[in-house]
């Protein structure tokens, strides 16, 4: 068979604006004006646009006539600023002439070559909705940087033999959109932005546009890479592929041999967990109870670390402070007070004080010792009936019982989603400390430990922005420690109130990866200032596919397409078959 035939689609036909292509639809789009400066690399903003091939034609041509319609042009800008004219038109027109005069240099003085320039546009897509999606997305990212693109009307057939690799430039294409531009210009397109990513080892996260991997080592970054910890945000609206692209990233970490440990409220990683044999705790009421009040063992503090104290008990009784204006959000001063006195009481009473080592107690207080301890004040004493009688006191009121840290563990709260917000965040809260203290129990083995912090939009409450502020802090240590810490989230405008930019700003700029997935109009407005994003790259989550985003690392902005190797979306999907505790 010739090899013609195995290259051609197996049906062709031109249409008035676009092309069918076998199953496929294509359109044949041209560059028809350009602003009157272009900054360096001008032509790559294509390269992260799904489905667009790019073709550049470039013919040696006249300097000397060049010059001659420069030299036209100038005398006659001239000659309108010295008959006058509005601010605004003698702005444009000084604009104008300073723009010929420096091309003039740019020819005559510098002697640069002169070429007849054409830059053609190949989009494809699947079916004619997601063509016309494409090519509003082209059109967009042009009229941002202030050049313009129309389709080939009429002409779809030379046009596809233009963007196609060879060699051909049909007269009618040249006469649409060929431009003479100077050497400099032509170069400012050069070198061409790749969008992929490849440090040579790491972790897979998926595909460019071109379909090349994107491999990244947050561990143990190329020198110059700009990635400062091993700390990801995946930050994305509602069924954007956010917890997707989450397992796909531990499923690959847990390979390389690090622990993960993950706080799932949504229950998104229960089959992953039963897939590699982890364990899956029920912390919302079911086997795995954490007791808010005991201090766990963990290694010795460094210098700079920020708890201090003489020993373990006044950092952990901080926690223990924030865990209770969580869950009692309403108490005043008075009452917050007598809470506290309450908890040292119940310390007491336990036999702990200031310097108790944690891994000599073997019984530690408990809410229901708490109460006990605010009898005189039947306010308080009823609210904490619910902790210790009711409903919450399967969470709380009694030893811990969760599991010492596995290999993979979730503690999975998502029985608490009928729950009221108090609740839901204490214990949120609560599990995030238990996490942190397994971290850095997990030093000592030397082992890369992932910590997985899902929906935690769920700490932004402005009235605790104490717990938003601890989440800052272990983003900050965790490297420390040889930890990961992944914050997934689908609400990253919440972090940005007033009363949580402080703490909550830390956690989004702190992590030197990011991934961007698709996005409501409110985050993009807030993450377009907060990171810088063009507007093509606003464009381009606005509207991403699920799986697709944008991913911030290695000083470098790649366009990632998440994909699971077959096994892997094998294990994401299996039945319970884990070890349960």
């Amino acid at each position: 068979m010739p090899i013609a035939d195995l290259l051609a689609p197996p049906a062709l036909e031109f249409r008035r604006q676009d092309i069918a292509l076998g199953d496929a639809e294509a359109r044949v789009l041209a560059i028809v004006d350009y602003p009157p400066r272009v900054g360096p690399a001008w032509l790559a903003r294509f390269g992260d646009l799904p489905g667009v091939s790019l073709s550049v034609h470039l013919v040696p041509g006249d300097p000397l006539e060049l010059l001659r319609a420069l030299n036209a042009g100038a005398a006659e800008y001239q000659s309108r600023l010295a008959q006058g004219g509005s601010a605004l038109l003698r702005g444009r027109w000084e604009r104008s002439l300073e723009d010929a005069q420096a091309l003039l240099r740019q020819i005559d003085q510098e002697g640069q070559r002169v070429f007849r320039t054409t830059v053609v546009l190949l989009v494809t897509a699947p079916d004619r909705d997601e063509l016309a999606r494409r090519c509003r997305r082209v059109e967009a990212v042009c009229a941002g940087a202030a050049m313009r693109v129309r389709p080939a009307v009429f002409r779809q057939e030379q046009g596809l033999m233009a963007a196609g690799p060879w060699r051909l430039l049909p007269s009618d294409m040249a006469d649409l959109a060929t431009r003479e531009m100077p050497a400099a210009t032509v170069a400012a397109a050069y070198p061409w932005v790749s969008s992929g990513l490849n440090h040579g080892r790491g972790v897979v996260l998926g595909r460019d546009d071109q379909g090349g991997i994107v491999l990244i080592d947050r561990w143990d970054p190329p020198e110059g890479s700009g990635i400062a910890n091993a700390n990801v945000n995946i930050l994305g609206t509602s069924g954007g592929g956010k917890s997707f692209a989450a397992k796909v990233l531990l499923l690959r970490e847990f390979a390389l041999g690090a622990r993960v440990l993950v706080i799932d409220p949504e229950r998104e990683y229960r089959g992953i967990c039963a897939a590699v044999g982890g364990t899956w705790v029920n912390a919302a009421g079911g086997e795995g109870r954490v007791n808010p009040l005991q201090v766990r063992v963990t290694p010795e503090r460094d210098a700079d670390d920020e708890e201090g104290g003489r020993g373990p008990l006044p950092g952990h009784l901080q926690r223990v402070k924030t865990f209770f204006e969580l869950y009692l959000p309403g108490l005043d001063d008075t009452e917050r007070a007598v809470l506290y006195d309450a908890v040292l009481a119940a310390y007491r009473e336990c036999g702990v004080d200031w310097d108790t080592d944690p891994g000599a107690v073997t019984v530690w207080p408990t809410v229901e010792d708490v109460q006990r301890h605010v009898s005189d004040h039947p306010r308080l004493h009823l609210l904490l009936k619910e902790a210790v009688q009711g409903a919450d006191a399967t969470l709380w009121n009694g030893q811990s019982r969760a599991p010492g840290g596995r290999d993979f563990t979730v503690l999975d709260v998502h029985d608490l989603v009928d729950a009221s917000d108090a609740v839901r965040r204490a214990q949120y809260f609560n599990l995030l400390g238990y996490a942190w203290d397994l971290v850095r129990r997990g030093r000592a083995t030397g082992r890369r430990t992932v910590l997985v912090v899902d929906e935690a939009w769920l700490l932004a409450d402005p009235n605790t922005p104490q717990a938003l502020g601890f989440l800052r802090d272990v983003s900050k240590r965790i490297r420390k420690y040889h930890g990961s810490l992944v914050v997934v989230t689908q609400n990253a405008i919440d972090f940005l109130a007033p009363e949580l930019v402080r703490f909550g700003q830390p956690v989004l700029d702190n992590a030197s990866t990011k991934l961007l997935m698709r996005q409501e109009a409110r985050d993009l407005e807030t993450l377009r200032d907060l990171l810088r994003l063009t507007e093509a790259e606003c464009t381009l989550l606005a509207s991403a596919g699920r799986g697709e985003g944008l991913l911030l690392a290695d000083n470098r902005r790649v366009w990632v397409h998440t994909v699971a190797a077959s096994h892997e979306a094998t294990m994401m999907s299996v039945g319970p078959s884990y070890d349960r505790a």
